[in-house]
């Protein structure tokens, strides 16, 4: 209940209207209403009037489809791939021209070999490795606006860290090709021209998908023929261009498929998760400590950020069968939303749960999902936010909102975060630090 009682007193007439949103929009969740889109406040109100009403909801919006809202009950189904399946699509509305992307629209047993073939490109070891190229990318980031004492963090730095470190650690892209595929990633994941009444629904939305597909599509086959013709460094696209699944090389589309997903996965939601951080240290300050000295618990605070801020808040299955969650029977063949971030603010599971806690133990958050298809980029994405964040605190002191700014949240199953305009106390660039080199472009 505690969103709910920081909301304005009903007897006012923006109280009134609020918890009018809050009724309507918990009834017929829509992840796609642009109302969401960032009023965390609001967010989270609906998501909790949900879970009250029950484990297991019907919503008529985007043609229709259940969510499940109970950590357990989300928990259980994400693992259970024989009753709720993947391979069906993942995504709300449901776009059938859209090619399947492995490994996350594949089951288990083939599920199983897709991810033996790329997970050791992104084990925790692996990760450690990678870990000062990534920091050399956020610090000449920031050397580019410390001195001026204001940036827009979110395009300054987050959606320039990311596929920065994503493309040229990860997947050996060049870095002339970021820009380009940044944009294309946001017309696939959060359209950014909605019409502000209706959002987007329909054909409209499909049909925006279809050309952003398209699009992302001729870069990836331009990219794999480029780096097919270059010496192997044995990173994710060398595994995805060698590798075998059920004991036959990929073919060029299934390696299209594929890229594109990673591209997809590891960009928006990391990039808006950078902001979500940075939010969390303005509005407490206290919590800086947590990320700076050799004994910082940074880990620790990552995981529960993680869960506190939900920025990948769900996905969706598909009934292989009727079954019955909380007393409800969801019939075969139906589209079920998975909602992560309804289960990690269930009080059932966490105590206190809209209160960052650093000292949480346990902290089984779903913020990567769970089961056989829980994130495989989840150790790329730590490692991530963790240099981006000790990189905040140490370099962005005094940091808050520029009263002047406004930042943009765009509608989508992503807590996207666009714009970010922040003040600090000015600091010096670093010196030493490599440049980032820019490859031939492969298109």
């Amino acid at each position: 209940m505690a969103a709910l009682n920081s909301l304005p007193p009903t007897g006012s007439d923006r109280g009134e209207a609020r918890m009018v949103d809050i009724d309507e929009l918990a009834e017929n969740f829509d992840p796609w209403d642009i109302r969401l889109a960032g009023d965390s406040e609001l967010f989270w109100a609906v998501v909790e009037r949900m879970r009250q009403k029950g484990p297991v909801l019907r919503s008529t919006a985007q043609g229709g489809f259940w969510i499940i809202t109970g950590h357990d009950e989300v928990l259980r189904a994400n693992k259970d791939w024989e009753t709720y399946t993947s391979a069906q699509g993942v995504t709300i509305p449901s776009n059938p021209d859209v090619p399947k992307l492995a490994p996350i629209e594949v089951d288990p047993p083939v599920h199983r070999e897709w991810r033996r073939m790329l997970n050791p490109s992104m084990s925790p070891a692996a990760m450690a490795r990678h870990e000062p190229a990534i920091r050399s990318i956020a610090v000449e980031l920031m050397d580019q606006f410390v001195e001026r004492g204001e940036c827009d963090l979110a395009t300054d730095f987050a959606w320039q860290f990311v596929p920065a470190s994503l493309f040229q650690v990860l997947l050996g892209v060049p870095v002339d090709q970021v820009e380009r595929t940044r944009r294309l990633v946001h017309r696939v994941v959060s359209f950014e021209d909605l019409d502000e009444q209706t959002g987007a629904r329909g054909e409209s939305l499909l049909e925006q998908q279809n050309k952003a597909f398209a699009d992302l599509n001729e870069w990836a086959r331009g990219f794999l023929q480029w780096r097919q013709e270059r010496p192997r460094v044995n990173d994710v696209t060398d595994a995805l261009l060698h590798g075998e699944v059920s004991g036959k090389p990929l073919s060029l589309q299934e390696k299209v498929n594929t890229l594109i997903l990673l591209v997809l996965a590891g960009m928006e939601t990391t990039s808006s998760s950078i902001s979500a951080i940075a939010l969390h240290l303005i509005e407490d300050p206290s919590l800086r400590h947590y990320f700076h000295g050799p004994e910082a618990p940074v880990e620790t605070a990552i995981e529960e950020l993680l869960r506190h801020g939900s920025i990948s808040f769900g996905l969706t299955r598909v009934t292989t069968c009727d079954v019955e969650v909380g007393g409800q029977v969801i019939p075969a063949g139906e589209r079920v939303f998975l909602l992560w971030a309804s289960g990690n603010r269930d009080p059932e599971v966490f105590q206190e749960p809209a209160r960052f806690d650093i000292h949480r133990r346990p902290n089984a958050h779903l913020a990567f999902g769970a089961g056989p298809h829980r994130c495989m980029g989840a150790n790329f994405a730590k490692a991530m936010l963790k240099v981006a964040t000790t990189e905040m605190v140490a370099r962005l002191p005094e940091l808050r909102l520029d009263p002047d700014g406004v930042a943009v949240h765009p509608p989508g199953v992503t807590r996207s975060t666009r714009s970010l305009p922040v003040l600090f106390r000015p600091t010096s660039p670093s010196s030493g630090l490599r440049t980032l080199e820019s490859a031939p472009a492969p298109i």
